[in-house]
């Protein structure tokens, strides 16, 4: 009966510890993500001074400009390029172009998320056919019962833990896909507005 992480682990020999590797891997992804991927808590601050544009309110821009000035977030160089020049012929290619970046900014760590959800249930397929291939190769020996059971061991847990860790990936994969696209709709909203009004003025 296995009681502890580490009989776990060694009842998945060889593969256990890549697979427990996959999972740490997987949870530092899905942090980073959550941590650097903000874009839309910026321009939220930022709307209130973009309403009152919209209004007409002449101190809004020059508020703007400032509220950005002081920001060190990647968006506010953005906004401030706009504002800066909205007078170039080309501003919206421009601007089209570096808001392509700062929206593959915002995929931080999911690739990452997308390689482990893939490599950690091969990992446990692999593990089940070695755990097989320990099967096969220990019948007809005076230790067959051990073995089998071993091998049996071996073969099952490591696909139960390349699926746990599979499992969470694939669900926040989902999730942060889902989140990216309400992200770029945001900035694209966001910053079609804002040229919208300064090529107005």
């Amino acid at each position: 009966m296995i009681t502890t992480i580490s009989q776990f682990l060694d009842a998945c020999f060889p593969f256990g510890y890549p697979l427990l590797a996959c999972s740490i891997i997987l949870l530092a992804a899905i942090f980073y993500h959550l941590f650097f991927t903000n874009s839309h808590r910026f321009l939220k601050k930022l709307s209130p001074n973009l309403q009152r544009m919209e209004q007409g309110i002449g101190s809004a821009e020059s508020s703007l400009r400032e509220q950005c000035m002081y920001s060190t977030h990647p968006l506010a160089d953005d906004v401030l390029f706009v504002l800066q020049h909205h007078k170039d012929a080309d501003i919206s290619i421009r601007t089209e172009a570096r808001l392509r970046l700062r929206v593959d900014a915002e995929r931080a760590g999911m690739a990452i998320i997308s390689l482990i959800t893939n490599i950690a249930p091969m990992l446990g397929i692999l593990g089940t056919a070695w755990g097989l291939v320990d099967i096969f190769g220990v019948f007809g020996t005076p230790d067959a019962q051990q073995g089998i059971a071993m091998g049996i061991s071996k073969a099952l847990y490591t696909t139960i833990f390349g699926l746990a860790i599979a499992v969470p990936g694939v669900i926040a994969q989902t999730c942060f896909e889902r989140g990216l696209e309400r992200r770029a709709a945001y900035i694209n909203d966001f910053f079609t507005r804002l040229l919208s009004l300064v090529n107005k003025g």
